[in-house]
């Protein structure tokens, strides 16, 4: 497999989770503090890093299967149902959270206002998702390289403009919330299986989610010093738009661009991943859990519901829990037990670490 293959394995993760990230951390770090954003965020990146990996020995014995029918296969009926909860609570959030995104930033640069350009957005993202995992790969591909040097360039930029005695203050006390942003922000579990179909291979797959979760972590730590430099505590709840104070109307329309973008290849990844769940679960066809995915988030943020991100740190704190952690250990542990009763190696020692 050629460095290609892995970096388009790679942006299925980065372009499925980076907007959590990029779009949702400055701010969640500017109420944190800077250094013990930066210790959460690396602490967090290398425990699910290590579980992404994890999930994928298990899905490479399995032919790809999606993780729903891994934990059924596995754990019984109940770990299937408790996967498919937790992936529902985390993945609707964030497409709900997308959604709401996608609204505020296409508003700031059209004349439409936020709902209707919610819905705009929400129809361009959804006609996406139906076209299937091979359109989704090429179009995420391109767009997370775009993302990744412009927020680059623009973060360096900016640099100049920041002041040092705005990584000098700590607050511990929204400290729970960071850590569900930050979990949120690192979640690309529910694309290893789809990572793995694409590659076809289990050492490309792997080095694919290694760099991955390199790259982001890279990019999440310029993004947040950048921001937390140069704004302090005033960064807005979607980062970008901060680029306005710096850069006037020129600021404003990247700013946005950029947010905009960013949560178009995150709202993709994420109900792409859903749809094959139901469809590999549930048995579902294709069209209907197309629909299941993705007119639930639209109707909850019709019905209201736009935080961005409030509904991060929910979904990070229940969904992503259930889905990186809880399950991917359980897993371990009943294949353990159950290789040490018939005297095997786990499918997760077979295949690789």
């Amino acid at each position: 497999m050629s460095v290609t293959a892995e970096l388009r394995g790679a942006s299925l993760i980065i372009g499925s989770i980076i907007g959590a990230g990029v779009l949702g951390i400055p701010y969640a770090a500017a109420s944190l503090g800077l250094v013990p954003a930066l210790v959460v965020m690396a602490l967090v990146g290398t425990v699910l890093y290590s579980t992404s990996v994890l999930l994928l020995g298990f899905t490479a014995r399995r032919d790809g299967s999606q993780l729903a029918t891994m934990a059924t296969d596995i754990l019984g009926p109940a770990g299937g149902y408790v996967m498919l909860g937790g992936m529902m609570i985390y993945i609707y959030g964030a497409l709900l959270a997308y959604t709401a995104a996608g609204g505020s930033t296409l508003a700031s640069l059209t004349p439409l206002s936020e709902v209707p350009a919610a819905l705009l957005f929400w129809l361009l993202a959804a006609a996406l998702v139906y076209q299937g995992l091979e359109a989704s790969l090429k179009t995420e591909f391109v767009l997370v390289v775009g993302i990744v040097l412009l927020f680059l360039v623009v973060a360096i930029t900016s640099l100049p403009h920041g002041d040092l005695a705005n990584a000098a203050y700590v607050d511990l006390a929204p400290w729970q919330a960071f850590l569900g942003v930050a979990l949120f922000a690192f979640v690309g579990h529910a694309m290893v299986p789809d990572v793995y179909k694409a590659l076809g291979d289990y050492e490309t797959a792997k080095r694919s989610i290694r760099l991955a979760f390199v790259l982001i972590f890279g990019l999440y730590a310029i993004l947040t010093v950048s921001f937390v430099l140069v704004f302090g505590r005033e960064v807005p709840q979607i980062a970008p738009q901060a680029f306005a104070e710096l850069y006037g109307t020129a600021g404003l329309v990247i700013g946005n661009l950029l947010a905009l973008i960013t949560v178009l290849t995150s709202f993709i990844g994420f109900a792409l991943a859903q749809k094959n769940n139901y469809v590999d679960f549930s048995g579902l066809p294709d069209r209907v859990a197309w629909a299941v995915t993705t007119v639930p988030p639209l109707a909850l943020y019709l019905f209201g519901i736009r935080d961005f991100v409030g509904t991060l740190a929910v979904a990070g704190n229940v969904g992503a829990v259930v889905l990186t952690l809880v399950l991917p250990l359980a897993m371990l542990v009943a294949l353990r037990m159950r290789a040490r009763r018939s005297g095997v190696r786990t499918p997760h020692q077979s295949v690789g670490d």
